[in-house]
């Protein structure tokens, strides 16, 4: 299969964008986040797999938001010897349209379309192979399930035999007619067809056939024996009919006699009830008179209570007045008191913090004094430690030195002869060059390691020459001065004890050193450095320099004095509290006692208004009382009330009468014999009409039975059977021998499929030494998935290699497997932002893949869809699609014209179309 060019048109973030790929070699889509390049592949599933009619998820989330309109595929596909362009709407207006181009033009829409293409894939695409070649987003890329690919196959039997291509006209040998002949009895699933399936169908068919012939006969016997058993039981029912009709007629006399007397009961009854009625209405008159008069008492006495709750009110009222006046003059004064406080506790807290500032300004002035000073010791110490030339090994290098001249001078004096001067008196002498001053009796001892001059001046010279070994430990001596000296030299210090106090001179600048820069890390704690605790001086300075009316009330005050300002200070803040807390206890009862008169007005309107509502009252009712008095009488009400009560009680005494003679006859018992009767008399009646209908139907089955002729039509059925048994046991062991030699022969080509192993596995190899370098070597089996990579003599196995190591053989692998199919065979690579595991290095070296991968005639379609196109920038024969956000509907020309004729492009061109205007 080859994509040619694939459209979106409403399609999730995509509003109308067209997509011409490669057909052969690499294209690379490439885009930001969110252009729609995984989309592009969800939409060719969608396609392909989804019915234009379906609601399924997928659809429903590609549908772009804020858009009425339904998603849009359109593609132009090649597959074995066809060629069309596939396009499909969902959601809104469906629809399907087929355009075969090759090899026989085709126009379809609609259900047919989509099973044509259905089954074009079916016949021309391994859609197992589709599947797994593609590398979805956000997954390990891993290995692909290649064991079972019939493409892949194909392709390995054609290179193991060494075949071009393989041939359509050839025998595929013994396997294939071994297959041919299953297939005639069983699918590749394993059901039943062909003569198989006609065999069984016509064995079911005939036990069916058979079943159904005898469940009719034993069906004809059992009507036989119920058509028996619903005469002798419609006799039965007939019999019971005539015996219960007497029992009836007697229950239906004795109920006619009493129904007449239950008349006369009723209208008894009736006649007791309305008088009563009456009697209650005259009562209830009655008593509706005197309640009047009752209220009437009632609503004067309301009256006079509620005048007096008035004037009992007034004083409270007058009072509550008197209250609000005297709360507001104390909350005056206690939020004048609490003004005056609250300034005097301000007045004292700026003073602590004036007070504060200034202390705080003689502690950081003092702070960078010591800072300055600190600074300047150490400059001080910096540059003696610079000026400083003799390091502590150059001085132990000076005194090993000294040591070895001292060693050298010992050994010389050791070995030398002495020369011994005495002096009897004061005696002057000169001792090579130096005078000597020898006191009477001091004796001078000179050792002899080199010539050596003593004179009297004016009386005596005297030089002494050493042997040959003093003269050369004198040379040793010597050379180790010149050491000495020359190393001191180079150190520029006189001689070792100048080092010393050099050395000495350097140590202690480093204290003093060490010491300064202890003192300014003390000093600038919480400053950071000399600048900010300068600033921070600066700023208490500006704020002691601030506005001139900040302090005016102010009288500066020592250090010292801070303690006591900030107890000043606290004592009119608790000051200022109390005195609040008074206002506001002040403001609390003057509200209080607002309340209260609002309350007391409250209180008097609500009196007022119910002494007016009450004197309403009372006059209202009097006038009705009067109004009821003129149209009747209390005493007029009051006999009427007795003469209908009367009346009614002689009513009642009559129903009571009747009533008690009818119980003596017990209607109710006659009038239950009665109604059961009746409804024994249905149930017979209805038993019996049941009884005849079924005997009727039963009937009517036993004629149709005689009909049908089932005797014969069973043996019929039986005799097929048999015949369909022998057919059926006849063409199975044929069908059985026909499996038996297909799973001989596939057994026997298993072994052989081994073989194909090896072609895989130099292909793989082919391309994953390009990344891995010539030593690597993979083992293979025979799903065809690495099982084992070694690389310069270590063998690891592949669950145990990086993350970046799998994903590179793993995507070796898929390109072997699209380099070897068949062109005709094939479907394209798809690789969705993978190598994120991937080295730079090795990056560079699958560029390379890719092209050897796709650098045959006929070669894989690959597409690669990446959000980060240097990772394959290293591809040397790719195709570079970009791809940037489709445009909104309205950002170009609506007068360009509509898209559906729009010409194809280029290979590896994108072209974002404007939308057509809807019809209608």
């Amino acid at each position: 299969m080859r994509l040619h060019r694939i459209r979106l048109r409403d399609f999730r973030g995509v509003h109308d964008r067209e997509v011409t790929l490669a057909e052969r070699g690499v294209t690379v889509l490439q885009g930001d986040n969110e252009v729609g390049k995984t989309s592009t592949v969800a939409a060719l599933d969608l396609l392909f797999d989804a019915a234009d009619s379906s609601r399924r998820a997928e659809i429903r989330a590609a549908q772009p938001a804020g858009v009425d309109a339904g998603p849009e595929v359109e593609a132009e596909v090649s597959t074995g010897p066809y060629r069309f362009v596939y396009r499909k709407r969902w959601l809104r207006r469906p629809r399907t349209e087929l355009h075969v181009i090759a090899p026989a033009p085709e126009q379809l829409t609609g259900a047919d379309a989509h099973a044509r293409v259905s089954a074009i894939l079916d016949e021309t695409m391994d859609r197992v192979l589709w599947r797994g070649l593609r590398v979805e987003q956000h997954t390990a890329v891993g290995q692909a399930d290649l064991g079972g690919q019939d493409a892949l196959t194909r392709a390995l039997d054609r290179v193991a035999s060494g075949a071009a291509r393989p041939d359509p006209t050839a025998d595929d040998g013994l396997v294939e007619r071994a297959v041919e002949e299953l297939r005639r009895y069983r699918t590749p699933s394993g059901r039943a067809t062909g003569e198989l399936r006609a065999a069984e169908v016509r064995l079911a068919d005939a036990e069916a056939e058979e079943d159904r012939c005898r469940a009719a006969l034993e069906a004809v016997e059992r009507d036989v024996a119920a058509r028996d058993r619903l005469d002798a039981d419609a006799a039965s029912v007939r019999e019971r009919r005539r015996a219960h009709h007497a029992e009836v007629a007697e229950l239906e006399d004795r109920w006619a006699g009493l129904q007449s007397r239950l008349r006369e009961v009723e209208t008894a009854r009736g006649r007791a009830v309305l008088a009563r009625e009456r009697a209650q209405t005259a009562g209830e008159r009655r008593a509706a008179r005197d309640a009047l008069v009752g209220a009437l008492d009632t609503d004067a006495e309301a009256v006079a209570q509620a005048d007096a709750a008035l004037a009992a009110h007034d004083g409270e009222h007058t009072a509550a007045r008197e209250e609000r006046a005297a709360r507001r003059t104390a909350d005056a004064a206690a939020c004048e008191e609490a003004t005056a406080a609250r300034r005097r506790a301000d007045d004292a807290a700026r003073a602590v913090s004036a007070a504060r500032d200034r202390a705080e300004l003689a502690d950081l002035a003092e702070r960078v004094r010591r800072v300055e000073e600190a600074e300047a010791g150490l400059a001080a110490a910096e540059r003696v430690l610079a000026a400083t030339t003799v390091g502590t090994d150059d001085l132990a290098d000076l005194e090993d030195l000294a040591r070895d001249l001292l060693r050298a001078e010992a050994a010389r004096d050791a070995a030398a002869a002495r020369v011994e001067l005495t002096a009897p008196a004061e005696l002057t002498l000169e001792v090579d060059g130096e005078t000597v001053v020898l006191a009477p009796g001091e004796t001078r001892t000179l050792p002899v390691a080199a010539a050596r001059a003593v004179s009297l001046p004016g009386v005596l010279d005297v030089r002494v020459r050493p042997g040959l070994d003093e003269a050369g430990r004198d040379d040793a001596v010597r050379d180790r001065a010149r050491e000495l000296a020359g190393r001191c030299e180079e150190l520029g210090v006189a001689d070792l004890e100048a080092a010393r106090v050099a050395r000495r001179r350097a140590d202690d600048a480093a204290r003093r050193a060490d010491e300064h820069r202890a003192a300014l890390t003390r000093e600038l704690a919480g400053h950071g450095d000399a600048a900010a605790l300068r600033a921070a001086h600066h700023a208490v300075q500006d704020r002691l320099d601030g506005p001139a009316d900040l302090f005016t009330s102010i009288e500066p005050a020592p250090a010292a004095d801070v303690p006591a300002l900030r107890r000043e200070a606290d004592t009119a803040r608790d000051a200022a509290d109390a005195a609040a807390r008074r206002a506001d206890e002040a403001a609390a009862a003057c509200r209080v006692a607002e309340d209260a008169v609002r309350d007391a007005d409250t209180r008097a309107a609500v009196l007022a208004e119910r002494a007016a509502d009450a004197r309403h009252a009372h006059d209202r009712r009097a006038e009705e009382l009067r109004a009821a008095r003129e149209a009747e009488p209390d005493a007029d009400l009051a006999a009427a009330a007795d003469e209908r009560l009367a009346t009614a009680r002689d009513a009642e005494r009559e129903h009571e009468a009747l009533a008690a003679a009818l119980a003596d006859d017990d209607p109710d018992t006659v009038e239950a014999r009665v109604v059961n009767a009746r409804a024994v008399d249905e149930r017979l009646a209805g038993e019996a009409a049941r009884l005849e209908r079924e005997h009727a139907e039963t009937t009517g089955r036993l004629q149709a039975a005689g009909l049908e002729g089932w005797h014969d039509q069973h043996a019929a059925a039986a005799t097929e059977l048999e015949a369909a048994g022998r057919d059926h046991d006849r063409i199975a062991r044929r069908a059985a021998a026909a499996q038996r030699l297909h799973d001989t022969l596939a057994r026997h080509r298993e072994r052989v499929r081994r073989s194909y192993v090896a072609p895989f596995r130099a292909q793989v190899e082919r391309l994953a030494r390009i990344v891995f370098g010539a030593s690597l070597s993979l083992e293979i089996d025979e799903d065809l998935r690495i099982t084992h990579r070694t690389l310069d003599g270590v063998t690891v196995a592949f669950a145990a290699l990086s993350s970046g190591a799998q994903e590179q053989l793993g995507l070796c692998a898929r390109l072997a497997c699209a380099a070897l199919v068949d062109p005709s065979d094939g479907v394209p690579v798809v690789i969705d932002d993978a190598l994120g595991h991937t080295d730079p290095a090795r990056l560079s070296r699958l560029g390379a893949v890719f092209t050897a991968a796709t650098a045959a005639e006929g070669a894989a379609q690959v597409i690669v869809l990446t959000c980060t196109p240097e990772r394959y920038h290293g591809i040397g024969a790719a195709t570079v699609v970009p791809l940037a956000p489709s445009r909104r509907p309205g950002d170009r020309d609506r007068d360009a014209g509509p898209v559906d004729d729009a010409p194809l492009q280029a290979p590896g061109t994108v072209v974002d179309l404007p939308r057509a205007p809807r019809a209608g």
